[in-house]
């Protein structure tokens, strides 16, 4: 097993721990750190072991999970160039989960004596630590269903404690005032004793309501990096669920905004600019840490096209003897088919989405319609009106609310006719609601809006030019049986599937295509790159003997 210094030592200063660090002290690292290879499935550590080195995966791939009951849950991934095992620098040096090697891996164990020393030298090494382990603490308690499977959490936290502190204190401070308010109109007897204490006692109860809301919507709300995008995660309580994110390819730049008091107290935003319009992670510690962390995962995707360029040995065979080389499109087919299997698979509708058939799959094409919710809001007049022209009705004949059975038959027809009409209007909002739809396919998103007997209008557009994907679960009805809508922008026009069922696995599926898309175009245009470059050095090859001289010109040359 031999790893080049050289190589060593680019993955230690491409790593974001390392950014800071200069050149002569990462090679004091790669020197006095060990190279450790690891078959597939073997354990590069157990949890509650002791912490002693944090590792860096030069090639292969590393799972992070925990056990419980003999059952394995999966807490993070990490793929080449990232690194693991930061409990190395926390208090209390134990692992947090096991460690496992998906495929035969190569590692890079720097040594945690060697971590102290330069944690000490430069704080934004340590800073970054703090940021990792925070963000392993939170994958562990927060699981996040809506990753894909090679997709890796390189960040995860919310706003910084002080605005915390600051959102509690607010209305501790109006309760302040009002009771002083209501103590000072009770001393001038405009306030009577019983009436200040109810007074009060109201306003110290809606307060601490109040500084508990705001604590819990600050936990609830969390900004998160990955491999593939960046997303925010917003919760408030029987108001809004919602999660707005966008692939990091579609970031044209990163900026940061800091105020007085976040430059004091090392807080502020991450400005990401889209084409469409900014993503902001609001009031997040160690603002340029994160920048660090957004940038590194951004260069990461933006050069892996280079890194996947087909081997140019295989496609010259393929050129020049007429060999034939793996099928790396079929391939890819074949992943991204699985992979919405798997999601196909974790989608679980209730009864009435089924019955409903609210989610419909056609070969590739996925079909989403509005909730039932909005299917029994459209429909319930008619559905009533329908039942009780079927009840007055029967009402004579039956002796019911006192009915006379006289001249029945001009009733009769009456009902009947309001019946027709009930039924003609139920069916009409029906076939309104089925007409609907909204279409997920390969490579396009298509709405659908038809009126019966009226107009339709369809948009399309292509998932490749996907910028932002949101869904929003805006009121208690929506919250309490799972229907949303979810927002699509592509350039400067903005789809939304209105009231679909799960929004969150409508925009898993919708994020699922897109990066499928994007990878497979990747692989193709690299493989054609490559193939165009063999071409050339065809044609050099050829052009290089058509024009070297025969051995009897040489002789006559020399003659």
């Amino acid at each position: 097993m031999q790893v080049s210094k050289e190589k060593l030592f680019n993955q230690l200063k491409n790593s974001v721990f390392f950014k800071n660090v200069p050149d002569n002290f990462i090679q004091w690292v790669a020197d006095r750190s060990q190279v450790l290879q690891f078959e597939q499935d073997q354990l590069v550590y157990e949890r509650d072991a002791a912490a002693e080195k944090m590792y860096i995966l030069i090639s292969g791939e590393i799972v992070l999970y925990i056990e419980d009951e003999n059952e394995e849950y999966l807490i993070n991934g990490c793929q080449v160039g990232d690194g693991f095992g930061f409990e190395v620098l926390a208090k209390e040096t134990l692992r947090l989960t096991y460690a496992r090697a998906n495929k035969k891996s190569i590692l890079l164990a720097i040594p945690q004596k060697i971590l102290i020393r330069i944690a000490e030298e430069f704080p934004s090494f340590q800073i970054q630590f703090e940021l990792a382990l925070q963000s392993l603490n939170f994958l562990m308690k927060k699981p996040m269903g809506w990753l894909q499977d090679d997709e890796v959490v390189h960040y995860i936290n919310r706003e910084h404690p002080l605005i915390l502190a600051l959102r509690v204190l607010r209305p501790l401070l109006v309760a302040f005032a009002l009771l002083v308010l209501t103590i000072v109109l009770s001393n001038a007897e405009v306030l009577t004793g019983n009436a200040a204490l109810w007074a009060g006692s109201i306003i110290g109860l809606l307060c601490i309501g109040w500084g508990v809301w705001n604590a819990f919507d600050w936990m609830n709300d969390f900004y998160v990096v990955t491999n593939r995008r960046v997303v925010f995660l917003e919760k408030i309580a029987l108001v809004q669920d919602s999660r707005k994110e966008t692939p990091l390819n579609a970031i044209l730049s990163i900026a940061k905004h800091t105020s007085f008091s976040g430059r004091l107290y090392h807080f502020g935003d991450v400005v990401m600019r889209t084409f469409t319009g900014l993503i902001t992670f609001r009031n997040v510690a160690y603002v340029e840490a994160v920048i660090a962390i957004v940038e590194e995962q951004w260069l990461n995707l933006k050069y892996k096209m280079v890194e996947e360029d087909a081997d140019p040995e295989e496609v010259l065979r393929k050129q020049l003897l007429n060999e034939t080389i793996p099928d790396d499109t079929m391939q890819q087919k074949n992943i991204d088919s699985l992979k919405e299997e798997t999601i196909s698979r974790e989608y679980h509708a209730d009864f009435l989405s089924g019955l409903l058939r609210l989610r419909l799959v056609e070969g590739d094409t996925i079909t989403y319609r509005t909730h039932w919710f909005v299917f029994i809001r459209k429909t319930i007049l008619p559905f009533l009106g329908l039942l009780m022209s079927l009840i007055f009705y029967l009402a004579p004949q039956q002796g019911w609310f006192g009915l006379a059975t006289e001249g029945t038959n001009t009733y009769r027809t009456i009902m009947a006719v309001i019946g027709v009409a009930m039924a003609i209007w139920w069916y009409y909002r029906t076939a309104d609601w089925r007409n609907d739809y909204f279409m997920i396919t390969p490579e396009q998103i298509v709405d659908v809006f038809r009126k019966p007997f009226g107009m339709e209008e369809r948009r399309a557009a292509p998932i490749r030019n996907i910028q932002t994907i949101e869904y929003k679960k805006q009121n208690a009805f929506g919250l309490l049986f799972n229907f949303g809508t979810v927002f699509i922008r592509i350039g400067d026009v903005e789809f939304t599937f209105d009231y679909v069922p799960n929004p969150s696995y409508v925009q898993q599926e919708i994020f699922s295509r897109f990066q499928s898309l994007k990878d497979r175009e990747q692989k193709e245009n690299a493989y054609l790159n490559s193939e165009r470059l063999a071409n050339w050095m065809e044609a050099y090859h050829r052009v290089y003997h058509d024009d070297e001289p025969s051995d009897g010109e040489e002789e006559e040359a020399q003659d």
